[in-house]
């Protein structure tokens, strides 16, 4: 990518077009790096742990068994429990049915005082007895019953605490199955994504001028989107820490090379301003000569040359000729190659000549 493309429109158009491209790139190659990134969560052995294969079948399969007929007995324990609740009831109503009727016939006999009956006094005695001892029976039954049924529910009450504490295990183990599948996960999408950034910087660094810049740059797009946003739904809870150190280390790089840069131009316009105006005049080329005058600063020195009005003949700043005039009297920027008045070849000035 050189300076001489954003001078014309068709060089416009061209960086226009250029960038879309690169964009572009950049888009579909982060497309398919969100594929790839998604896709690896299946590389490890097939895909993430789940909870079953975590489970103790040896501890876990005896206890449900028990419980699967705990729960059967304590069924057909309900079921006789509601029948003998249903007989202890007729029972119970039958014996009082008949110590209501009982107490009826005494009062009516005393009231009579009639004491020739004294047989069936003794026969309703003997019925209202055998009424109550069937209610009692039923009533026994139904306390050994309960007696059953609260035995059944201490054994299912133990078996639940067995089969909770071995899936408290399974869980533990499932968890630390899911840490370390997350980490080999985090780690083949960093072993991915990191060499890529590291090859997008190279390429930037080295080929950022080159013909074919688009695709550079659209590679580096790709690769700054893919470590530092793909990887963000991915991270596990430490994951910030690689990504705030990568981004640490790339800044400290950049700018290590953006000083570096600027000390080497220091220098270079040091050494630059030691030499003559001829000799300085003669490095100009034409495509910094037009991006100086566009901006209205001097090639040489990079400094503002209208501080001095637009009419102004040489750099105030380093005594650089800036412009000249043409054999047929037109002033031109000394360093363009032809006079914008008669197409002539513009004589840049000599060292110690005035235009």
């Amino acid at each position: 990518m050189t300076t001489s493309q954003a001078y014309s429109r068709p060089a416009r158009l061209l960086q226009i077009a250029s960038w879309i491209i690169a964009v572009l790139f950049a888009v579909f190659l982060n497309m398919l790096g969100a594929l790839v990134i998604r896709d690896l969560m299946f590389a490890p052995r097939g895909g993430p742990p789940e909870p079953q294969q975590y489970v103790d079948q040896s501890v876990t399969a005896p206890i449900e068994t028990k419980l699967r007929d705990l729960q059967r007995e304590h069924e057909a324990l309900d079921d006789k429990l509601q029948t003998v609740r249903a007989a202890h009831g007729r029972a119970s109503t039958d014996y009082r049915n008949a110590q209501d009727s009982f107490r009826n016939w005494i009062a009516t006999r005393e009231a009579t005082g009639d004491s020739r009956n004294d047989p069936e006094l003794l026969a309703r005695t003997h019925q209202l007895d055998a009424l109550q001892a069937t209610a009692m029976d039923w009533q026994r039954q139904l306390d050994a019953l309960a007696d059953q049924q609260r035995a059944l529910d201490t054994q299912t009450t133990q078996l639940r605490t067995q089969q909770d504490a071995a899936q408290a295990a399974a869980d533990a183990r499932y968890a630390a199955a899911g840490r370390h599948y997350e980490l080999v996960v985090f780690a083949w999408r960093v072993a991915l994504t990191l060499p890529v950034l590291l090859v997008a910087v190279w390429l930037v660094v080295r080929y950022r001028k080159s013909r074919y810049w688009p695709f550079v740059y659209g590679f580096g797009l790709f690769a700054l989107s893919a470590f530092f946003i793909e990887l963000v739904p991915y991270l596990p809870d430490f994951g910030g820490y690689v990504r705030v150190l990568v981004g640490i280390a790339l800044t400290v790089f950049a700018g290590v090379y953006m000083l570096r840069a600027f000390q080497r131009y220091v220098e270079r316009k040091r050494v630059e301003m030691q030499q003559s105006q001829s000799e300085r005049a003669r490095a100009i080329a034409d495509e910094k000569a037009i991006g100086a005058y566009q901006k209205k600063l001097c090639p040489s020195c990079d400094k503002a040359w209208n501080l001095g009005g637009e009419e102004v003949s040489f750099c105030s700043q380093c005594g650089l000729g800036l412009f000249t005039v043409c054999a047929c009297g037109g002033r031109n920027f000394a360093f363009f190659p032809f006079c914008s008045q008669c197409g002539e070849p513009v004589q840049r000035p000599r060292e110690g000549v005035e235009p």
